[in-house]
């Protein structure tokens, strides 16, 4: 089944946009973009209208000119940001994850894709039990029948609309993920020391 890999940066161009730090060279965001394209045939970033141009422009720098940028008008919420996403692609199969999540491991996008395959929606469950709704997998035929059939207004309707499901426990992370690098989010530029610290750690523990 064709994937399509999107990466979601919600930062509006006011609020300044941490996923342009460097680490190790490359902005955050273009890490998740490197990572997600090792198991998508298509990648795309979504951001905020507003914000398209200036990440067009880092991702054509750095040499990714073939992700394309999607320009979304609805990124009030997470629902509608991610619809709006699923509307723009065209995979059978569509990984989300997080733009400022820069150490997700290829392991757990690949896992993801992989077992949405015979899924309509594969969700990851965070420390405290809730779903990460930007770390996901879904069957996009699916998803957009349920939208056009029930018109949720959230993911919880959304879900319960859906008939094969699967919720990966954040425990069950750590079988892949042992340091559990996929939690890690920059959320300011100030985070980027600490895990070019971790990345050093990880490397000379190999």
């Amino acid at each position: 089944m064709r994937t399509t890999g999107i990466v979601i940066a919600l930062g509006h161009e006011r609020e300044g946009f941490v996923e342009l730090s460097q680490l190790e060279g490359f902005p955050v965001f273009l890490h998740v973009v490197r990572n997600i394209g090792e198991v998508a045939e298509e990648v795309a970033l979504a951001v905020a209208r507003d914000s398209q141009n200036v990440f067009a422009e880092a991702a054509s720098q750095y040499g990714f000119g073939e992700c394309s940028i999607l320009g979304l008008n609805h990124t009030g919420d997470m629902f509608s940001t991610v619809k709006e996403c699923l509307e723009k692609v065209s995979g059978e199969v569509v990984v989300t994850a997080p733009a400022n999540a820069p150490l997700i491991p290829v392991d757990i996008l690949a896992l993801l894709a992989e077992l949405c395959e015979k899924r309509d929606a594969v969700l990851v469950r965070d420390v405290k039990g809730g779903v990460d709704w930007l770390l996901s997998a879904y069957n996009r035929r699916s998803f957009m029948n349920i939208v056009e059939t029930r018109r949720p207004t959230g993911f919880e309707e959304l879900v319960d609309g859906l008939r094969r499901v699967m919720y990966i426990a954040h425990s069950g992370l750590k079988d892949i993920d042992p340091m559990l690098f996929t939690n890690i989010r920059v959320t300011r530029a100030s985070d980027i020391p600490f895990i070019e610290k971790l990345l050093k750690g990880a490397k000379r523990g190999r």
